[in-house]
């Protein structure tokens, strides 16, 4: 009779603990979901406030050729919000997201080659504009190995998609929302120069083809910020203000050479500043977007993509867009 009260109340005390530790959990999860969403919130909000303000600043600052330069690198970055639309509408293939990183290499492989390269080395001398595209590549080259991989996106995602409510798949959305907030920053730091980019090239005929190329190249980049983020939290709308928030570093750089180098900038300057963009463009066609289309696994939509952004820059060259 003693066994048998002693072996009902650890049986009755190990479904208790077990369903207590549960209940638990399962409680914790909701708040814990909840931080992480006021945390991305407040981050997103911060990175708005930060670009509202730097826009009504500029309105009063700088004149009109400065306010066009910060415009033409708001649209370059608002194309994150592209591929965050793109990301949280229905999540992109193998097959469209080869092309759409095919179609980014062929369009700032094309303009780095042909208008910031070679166009740019007849009218300013060979030996100075291949330095200058040289430093520009190297500069890219040594700074990339410090930027944060993203080569656990695609497993995080796949692995989010399998799999019920469980505590890996718990634990998978938290390292997903981590890795959103990642490649965040991570877009955020790369966009920095490629505001410089736009601001630099506004001042020539080829401004507007140059903010068009960065802001393609800026689709895939909003996809990668969404993606994992979206997948985490099943919200649209953080996902995607986190990708729209990585494409307003593009303005802040802008602004940062609009206000320290413009003052010292040189007709002869500004030519060898756009030969180095394009040495860092072609960096990174080849160092980060060839390698990451070809870990979809569809090198024929790839090699289409390259043709098609090739051939789409190469006739807004040729008509002087």
């Amino acid at each position: 009779m003693r066994q048998s009260s002693s072996t009902r109340k650890r049986s009755s005390g190990t479904p208790s603990l077990l369903g207590g530790g549960s209940r638990r959990l399962r409680s914790s999860d909701p708040a814990r979901r909840k931080d992480r969403l006021k945390a991305a919130n407040f981050v997103c909000g911060s990175l708005f406030a930060a670009g509202s303000a730097l826009i009504v600043r500029s309105l009063t600052m700088f004149d009109g050729d400065d306010q066009y330069a910060l415009f033409l690198s708001l649209l370059a970055g608002l194309a994150t919000s592209v591929g965050g639309i793109i990301a949280v509408m229905k999540k992109p293939d193998q097959k469209m997201l080869a092309f759409l990183l095919g179609t980014a290499i062929g369009v700032m492989a094309t303009l780095s080659l042909v208008e910031l390269y070679v166009k740019n080395l007849m009218q300013n001398g060979f030996v100075e504009v291949t330095v200058a595209m040289c430093i520009g590549a190297v500069v890219y080259m040594v700074l990339e190995p410090l930027l944060p991989k993203t080569e656990a996106l695609e497993a995080k995602v796949e692995k989010q998609g399998s799999g019920g409510d469980d505590a890996p798949t718990r634990m998978s959305k938290a390292r997903l929302i981590r890795l959103g907030i990642l490649m965040a920053i991570t877009m955020t730091l790369h966009n920095l120069p490629e505001g410089f980019a736009v601001a630099f090239s506004s001042f020539t005929g080829i401004g507007p083809v140059m903010a068009a190329a960065i802001g393609v190249h800026n689709v895939p980049e909003g996809i990668i910020v969404a993606a994992p983020v979206y997948a985490a939290t099943g919200s649209r709308r953080y996902a995607l203000m986190l990708a729209t928030a990585s494409g307003l570093s593009e303005p802040v750089g802008a602004f940062i050479a609009l206000f320290f180098i413009k003052p010292y900038l040189t007709p002869k300057l500004l030519h060898y500043l756009l030969a180095g963009t394009g040495g860092m463009m072609t960096a990174v066609c080849i160092i980060e977007l060839f390698p990451e289309g070809r870990k979809c696994k569809h090198d024929g939509h790839l090699l289409n993509g390259i043709v098609f952004g090739s051939l789409l820059m190469l006739s807004t060259l040729y008509v002087g867009v």
